[in-house]
């Protein structure tokens, strides 16, 4: 490993630590084993570096420094450039191939909106989270990519309705290929909600609903905590795939059986990805999805053209029943009723800041069902779902975990799993083929009368 400042920095064997002068910039190329230049210049960067376009770097140092030098060059896709103050100290874990920094940054947002009005108070309250600056607004979809090499922001958030391109496209073209972590802002869902599927399915991370005129300050700590989870999720427009159960056959009784889920950040394509690989014939499943009120019956209605069962939006006393799977609605909760044999939806006191909530989910279940039942947490922001999993565990039901390699998020699941109530952690692909598995184990199993 070399560094490129005049002079070659020494360091101890294992780690190097040192202040990063304020007139250069640390590349990080993320590849094993990992390389690293400090740069003053744009040609100060290896040619071999400026001409691969494929390897990502993580690039360090003051954002003016950093926006003299890399015009000249189109940084690798997936890369991630870091803005510090001055005065930065810079540590390497080499053996490792880590990079951390200490010292303070901005983390820089730009807001993709034709509402001139939306964007100033979009601004205003981004701008007033700490550690947040909005570097960039832009009016025209067409102008975003201009905006992301001028900026290099850390998010975008993105409004669907923009003349000529819509957001969908425009998440097609200009942010998917950069792999920018990127919010929807949209209006009402009925206008809005099968779009805001079609951008999850492009690429965007999550979704916020625009609130009525006077009801934007509502809307800050849901954005703040989703601005949060995006620096820290993955960017997974697409995943790997197992071939799907549909031809498969299974021997259980469904009706015998439960299958509880639920998800947060990542999870509509975490639900579609399962649900599309479940064979025809599947117990009965609830399901609790973070997502604002309207969205989740775009969810349920675009699963249900996918796939050969029924998957509905849940009302209250809806009946459980095999090949029906029924997503909570948003800004209500849903919770098995005291019969195990109908759902229960009402509006109620958001539960771990969430509306639905898992863990109300989950919770009723453990205390009501009276089948045999699986529960899985899916990927998302947080520790919602992780109690109940407890409870599903201390009740008898099989207990599924996504793993952290196939997250968006990996925040629920961590958490269950640190309160030891999985039995089984499993990347999202394998997630189908366990259920069944297990459905068809514990049918020997009663017919043994074990």
């Amino acid at each position: 490993m070399e560094f490129f400042l005049g002079k070659i920095i020494q360091g101890h064997t294992g780690l190097l630590q040192f202040t990063l002068p304020d007139n250069v910039v640390l590349i990080w190329k993320d590849c094993s084993p990992a390389e690293a230049v400090i740069c003053e210049t744009h040609e100060d960067v290896p040619h071999n570096w400026a001409n691969q376009k494929s390897v990502p770097w993580k690039i360090f140092g003051t954002f003016e420094r950093i926006k003299n030098i890399f015009p000249q060059f189109s940084i690798p896709t997936g890369s991630k450039v870091i803005g510090l103050e001055p005065g930065a100290s810079i540590q390497m874990a080499i053996e490792k191939n880590l990079i951390r920094f200490m010292g303070k940054r901005k983390k820089r947002a730009v807001i993709v909106d034709d509402s001139a009005t939306i964007r100033k108070l979009l601004k205003h309250i981004i701008s007033s989270f700490e550690g947040w600056d909005v570097v960039d607004e832009v009016e025209r979809a067409e102008d975003i990519s201009t905006s992301l090499k001028n900026y290099y922001p850390d998010l975008v958030t993105l409004d669907l309705h923009m003349g000529e391109i819509n957001g969908v496209e425009a998440m097609r073209k200009f942010l998917a290929p950069q792999k920018i972590p990127t919010l929807i802002i949209t209006s009402q869902p009925k206008q809005s909600g099968s779009l805001v599927m079609d951008a999850m399915d492009a690429g965007a991370l999550d979704y916020l609903q625009k609130p009525e005129s006077g009801g934007w300050d509502l809307l800050k700590d849901d954005l703040l905590l989703k601005m949060e989870a995006a620096l820290k999720s993955k960017w997974q427009m697409t995943s790997t795939t197992k071939a799907g159960l549909q031809n498969k056959s299974f021997n259980f009784k469904p009706e015998d059986y439960l299958i509880t889920i639920g998800s947060s950040t990542g999870g509509t394509q975490a639900l579609q990805q399962i649900f599309t690989n479940m064979p025809s014939i599947i117990p009965p499943i609830l399901v609790a999805q973070h997502i604002p009120a309207g969205f989740s019956k775009a969810l349920a209605d675009r699963l249900n053209k996918l796939c050969p069962f029924e998957i509905k939006e849940a009302e209250d006393g809806d009946e459980l029943r095999p090949n029906r799977v029924l997503i909570a609605p948003g800004n209500h909760h849903m919770a098995l009723s005291k019969n195990g044999k109908t759902v229960e939806v009402f509006p109620g006191e958001p539960v771990n800041r969430f509306r639905p909530s898992v863990d109300v989910l989950f919770k009723s279940v453990a205390k009501h069902s009276t089948k045999h039942t699986v529960g899985v947490i899916l990927t998302g922001m947080g520790k919602d779902g992780a109690s109940g999993m407890v409870d599903l565990q201390r009740m008898g039901a099989y207990t599924i975990a996504q793993d952290e390699a196939s997250c968006v998020v990996f925040g629920m699941p961590k958490e269950a799993i640190r309160l030891k109530a999985v039995e089984k952690v499993a990347p999202l692909s394998d997630v189908p083929e366990i259920v069944m598995n297990h459905l068809v184990k514990k049918n020997t199993h009663f017919k043994n009368g074990t």
